[in-house]
């Protein structure tokens, strides 16, 4: 049911010009008109939240996009989110128009389906640094103005999902491999290539990716995974907490990200470089594919 045309129309469409709302608000704006549309395109209820960026000189706003499934369901919706924005001067195929792609994709395919449960689409603003402040303030916002009753069981947070190599190995932190051995071992069984998806978690969300991981292992999708489950007591340094996850982990809802390792793999990782036909459509579409199947035969 996963569509790789619709994932690269996607990335293509947003992908045209960069989408940073200081420096491009024209594109940054119509992208964020063009996802409205095309979740309103699958029938789903779409609200826009606009927020306050903070200490911006002249005063700037930003828009999440949210869309709603099954909104009349009585139980807690899961999350399913990625950022739009982009860094200046780059098109962000991979960071992040791989992300939304899968976002929209998986509330096309989840909106057709026979599903009852409720679940909610999230395209982030301002996930990029806003100098002279740091980033994530579009999913600060989505938290913090939360309604008790929307509160997600889980978040699933889509970053940078559409890069891969055959030439390239895929790099570490330093200390990666003394303090994530279950990753690193799985990349090592892996032969360090560089076509897997990272699902970074912790304690309260180890079960959502534990299920990810066993959906992705499945023979119809076979998507190699890097488990990083962060133990209890690890400090939650920048380089967890640098996506739109962090501020749910913040506030208690179990999140996980799942991630190409953006810089830790890819080139044009905020370049001008990040362009459409760099993506790796089958990865997309893999990413979407064990999400999908997640939810519809895990019960996530």
């Amino acid at each position: 049911m996963v569509s790789e045309s619709n994932i690269r129309k996607s990335i293509e469409v947003l992908s045209a010009a960069p989408r940073n709302s200081k420096e491009n608000p024209k594109h940054h704006s119509k992208a964020a008109d063009w996802i409205a549309s095309e979740f309103e395109n699958f029938g789903l209820e779409v609200r826009l939240q606009k927020f306050e960026i903070p200490q911006q000189a002249p005063p700037r706003t930003g828009m999440n996009v949210i869309a709603t499934l099954n909104s009349e369901s009585e139980e807690p919706p899961i999350l399913i989110g990625a950022h739009y924005d982009t860094v200046p001067g780059s098109p962000g195929a991979d960071d992040n128009a791989s992300g939304v792609a899968a976002t929209l994709e998986c509330a096309r395919i989840l909106a057709k389906s026979q599903s009852n449960r409720r679940v909610i689409f999230v395209a982030f603003d301002a996930e990029e640094m806003q100098p002279p402040v740091e980033g994530l303030h579009g999913s600060t916002a989505f938290v913090d103005e939360l309604d008790p009753e929307l509160r997600p069981s889980a978040a699933i947070i889509l970053e940078t999902i559409g890069f891969s190599s055959t030439t390239l190995k895929q790099k570490l932190p330093s200390s990666f491999r003394f303090l994530f051995r279950r990753a690193y071992n799985a990349l090592k069984q892996q032969n360090f290539k560089a076509n897997s998806l990272l699902v970074l978690s912790k304690r309260d969300s180890s079960e959502l990716s534990r299920s990810l991981e066993q959906t992705a292992s499945q023979t119809d999708i076979n998507l190699p995974v890097l488990p990083l489950e962060v133990p209890w007591w690890m400090p939650l340094v920048r380089n967890l907490r640098r996506s739109d996850h962090a501020p749910f982990w913040k506030a208690g809802i179990p999140a996980v990200m799942i991630s190409d390792t953006a810089n830790f793999r890819n080139p044009n990782y905020h370049r001008s470089s990040d362009t459409a036909d760099t993506i790796d459509l089958e990865l997309v579409a893999k990413a979407t594919h064990t999400i999908v199947a997640a939810i519809e035969n895990s019960g996530i």
